[in-house]
């Protein structure tokens, strides 16, 4: 077929496939609304009988009896034909269906998701639209209307019984909005289409250079020659992560193992990584075909974000539909799982021969595509993250909601890639804003990026095709199913309950588009893992041209280039290529620190004295706790990792809450270790990881515990506050009108907690372990104080403070915080306060 014939049969179906998915969009707008319980009331105390709108001076009104007799009986009265008339026939046959269809949630499975504060910020997104009065956004509104219509067993939840439910007796419609959102929507739609479009020219074009006789070769599309056994397997991972029964200091790490049977060679590795709420068997199609090839297939199960996880969820048994941490927490499964890997293969000759651990691929689907590309290279871009997630910026695309959860992770730069990784094939992956253009650009080895034209969950403009400009490795792939979506290749498990037809794609398309995927990625894996020549030829536009079916292809493209879209779409398009930069990088320290301490044998480092159990003088003087131990496991762990032979010298420095940033600034230490809140505002200076979570409380003695309410404005308490901190600004903004007494230089918390036990005042508000551990150092009776409330009010996260033009020196002291041996001084000094950490950062995942 020529490539003009199969533009003009994709255009056709792309036509047809967006009027069907105007259904999907109203299913999954029902299914991402919610209620509180204030509106959960039997009736509305309101009907909505009409719906009314402003087009210029004139007010416009058609009442819902109008929608629902068309539903039901196919007239149209008056009123609703000033938008009938207005519509091509199948698109009103479409429009009746959307009234018509019922869709089976359940009351409670809606109140459980209107929980989540993600949901919640899309329907108030879609509240600016439709509003319960002129001007006022319709969020509660919207919310009582599904939860009663879901409720009404009768009507069941529909759209005409959800406008019925409606608490109002008009729902305004802000027509200017909806006109300057739709325009916006018709231009980003027909530049996709035309994005698509050249991407089908471009690889026509690269099939033309390169012509090839795949006759000769063989088919990828069937198994290989390797008999497939498949084992369940489990590691005990000793780690905190969001679990299916809320937050655990460790968990069980499942995986499915597909090896291929009497393979006498160790078989190279592919990890395959999960989508959000789906299982680890979703592509066990890809997993059987890659084993059949001769890889050991190892598929994660990710417990923060499984199937299970979202099952729980809609039961009722989790806050959290998804937590922030889980952007980390998958990303460090996979490390986890190949360290275990390499820990069998290294003390059992029976795994040793099994796996192949110098060949190590990755593949990963939506959610798994981003972790995919995160274990690859790409960096978390938080302040990409901090600009684009906002409310001014209107987007009800889920994927661009889920996103927008990591802007709520402690503000520092995740170290997360495997340098074990050799290539990632990612396919729908979401990737904006999470990465943006900076952090995909870090990505330096071969990846394949797998997208569908039609993909509206994973926006294929913002999340693949312009993020594969984005990407700076000479060995990059864009793949494009036409018409595809993001369903295509997926089990059905993960669009339970919606228009599997419409979802995934035209009849019989799937197990296509799934021979497609299969092919692809063992030809990707053999040429960039394995190194095998032979399969450069599948890697081309000419192999996808010649395996392609008739109206429903796959496109492949190594060269395109922004200017050819530019060019075809005739003017700049609605979506940069290139959004605006938002990082400024700080100039490079002239001399990195770990040449300097190799070339002076100096280790500098500043210590809190004031600080326990971080850092503190003991008895005898010297400095102790933490701090002082992870001081001492570093000089060892850089005497090994510089290789030298003279040893280290450690140059100790003290530190307090007033100079500790300046000693960073002026270069004097290069590193500062004490309880410091990782934040994002201060100039110079940058975080490690996190070791540490803790909470702000007040601490007051136990026969005043009564006067303390986290939500009153303490107006009658004097309490005491230690200056540059946090928590003094926290303070000052929420209870503005108690009274305050400061506490300043050093010894200053020594000073409060002595003001408090001598009555000077009457509580202490501060990070509880730093509070809790004071009273103990002065030999106060524990028992005879109370931190109050019992969920912390901010959560603070600790890191140690580090230069910030110096990223390999923070990437080795992130390597560093995991080394065995500071695991055995955090179990010294933190062992005891483990649930009080556990609950700091589950408070930290509910600040949202």
């Amino acid at each position: 077929m020529s490539t003009r014939n199969l533009l003009a049969k994709m255009h056709k179906a792309k036509t047809r496939h967006q009027r069907f998915f105007s259904l999907v969009q109203t299913a999954c707008l029902f299914f991402s609304l919610g209620i509180m319980s204030a509106v959960l009331k039997p009736k509305p105390v309101l009907s909505a009988e009409r719906i009314t709108s402003f087009f210029g001076p004139l007010q416009i009104s058609i009442s819902v009896d109008s929608l629902e007799t068309f539903a039901k009986e196919g007239e149209i009265n008056r009123d609703l034909a000033l938008i009938t008339n207005r519509l091509d026939e199948e698109t009103l046959v479409k429009f009746r269906e959307i009234l018509q269809e019922r869709f089976e949630l359940g009351p409670a499975e809606i109140y459980r998701v209107a929980r989540v504060p993600m949901v919640e910020r899309l329907v108030s997104q879609l509240g600016r639209a439709v509003q319960i009065d002129y001007n006022i956004n319709g969020l509660y509104g919207i919310r009582s209307a599904v939860i009663l219509a879901a409720a009404d067993k009768t009507e069941g939840l529909t759209v005409t019984n959800v406008l019925r439910k409606f608490p109002t007796k008009d729902i305004y419609i802000n027509l200017d909005f909806i006109i300057a959102l739709l325009k916006e929507l018709a231009t980003v739609s027909g530049y996709r289409q035309v994005a698509v479009e050249e991407i089908i020219k471009q690889s026509a074009a690269e099939a033309a250079e390169t012509p090839i006789d795949f006759s000769q070769l063989a088919d990828l599309r069937q198994p290989g020659p390797w008999e497939v056994k498949i084992e369940g397997m489990t590691f005990e991972i000793e780690s905190l992560r969001s679990t299916n029964v809320g937050l655990s200091l460790s968990y069980p790490l499942d995986f499915d193992l597909y090896l291929p049977e009497g393979k006498s060679e160790p078989a190279p590795l592919i990890v395959i990584v999960q989508g959000f709420g789906s299982s680890r068997g979703n592509y066990g199609h890809v997993a059987k075909q890659l084993a059949s090839y001769g890889y050991a297939v190892a598929a994660v199960e990710h417990i923060g974000s499984n199937l299970e996880y979202r099952q729980a969820f809609l039961r009722g048994e989790l806050g959290d539909w998804i937590t922030p941490i889980e952007f980390i927490g998958r990303t460090l499964d996979v490390t986890y799982l190949l360290d275990k890997l390499e820990d069998l293969a290294t003390t059992s000759p029976e795994w040793s021969n099994k796996l192949n651990l110098e060949q190590v691929g990755v593949f990963g689907y939506s959610f798994g595509g981003y972790t995919a590309l995160a274990v690859a290279g790409a960096e978390i871009n938080q302040p990409r993250l901090a600009r684009e997630c906002n409310e001014e910026n209107f987007n009800i695309v889920i994927s661009f909601a889920l996103q927008c959860q990591a802007q709520y992770l402690p503000p520092i730069n995740f170290n997360i890639r495997d340098p074990r990784i050799k290539a990632v094939f990612s396919a729908y992956p979401f990737t904006n804003p999470v990465f943006g253009p900076e952090g995909m650009g870090t990505i330096d080895i071969p990846t394949m990026i797998w997208a569908a034209s039609e993909d509206t969950t994973v926006p294929v403009v913002q999340n693949q095709i312009h993020p594969f400009f984005w990407l700076k490795t000479p060995n990059k792939y864009l793949a494009m199913l036409v018409p595809g979506t993001h369903y295509s290749t997926a089990k059905d498990e993960v669009i339970e309950g919606l228009p599997l037809e419409i979802l995934k794609g035209p009849k019989g398309s799937p197990a296509i588009a799934r021979s497609y995927l299969n092919a692809m990625s063992v030809a990707f894996f053999n040429y960039h893992v394995r190194g095998l020549e032979e399969f450069k030829p599948y890697l081309t536009a000419a192999y996808t041209k010649d395996i392609s079916r008739s109206g429903f292809g796959i496109h492949l493209t190594q060269s395109l280039k922004p200017e050819q879209l530019e060019i075809a779409y005739g003017k700049k398009p609605p979506v940069p290529f290139f959004p605006e930069p938002v990082v400024a990088s700080a100039p490079p320290r002239e001399e990195p620190v770990l040449e300097e301490i190799k070339r002076t044998g100096a280790l500098k480092v500043a210590v809190r004295s004031d600080a326990a159990p971080f850092g503190y003088l003991g008895s005898n003087g010297n400095w102790t706790g933490y701090c002082a131990d992870l001081v001492n496991s570093l000089e060892q762990y850089l005497e090994l990792k510089l290789n030298r032979s003279g040893g280290i010298q450690v140059v100790e420095l003290p530190s307090s809450l007033e100079n500790r940033y300046q000693l960073l600034q002026q270069e004097r230490v290069h590193l500062e270790c004490g309880p410091n809140t990782i934040r994002s505002d201060i100039e110079g200076v940058t975080f490690s990881k996190p070791f540490f979570a803790t909470g702000t409380q007040f601490l007051l003695p136990i026969n005043k515990a009564s006067q303390i309410n986290g939500n009153s404005d303490l107006a009658n308490l004097k309490i005491g506050v230690l200056k540059n901190t946090t928590t003094e600004k926290f303070v000052e903004e929420q209870y503005p009108s108690t009274e305050k007494v400061y506490f300043e230089g050093t010894g200053a918390r020594a000073k409060a907690v002595q003001a408090l036990a001598n009555n000077k005042i009457e509580a202490l508000v501060s990070d509880s372990i730093l509070s809790t551990q004071e009273v103990e150092r002065q030999g106060l009776a524990a028992d005879g104080y109370a931190l109050l409330p019992k969920r912390p009010l901010t959560c603070d996260y600790y890191g140690i403070l580090l230069p910030d033009n110096d990223p390999q020196w923070q990437n080795t002291i992130n390597d560093f915080l995991n080394s065995q041996t500071l695991n055995q001084a955090s179990t010294k000094w933190f062992g005891e306060f483990s649930e009080e950490a556990l609950s700091a950062v589950d408070s930290c995942n509910r600040q949202r």
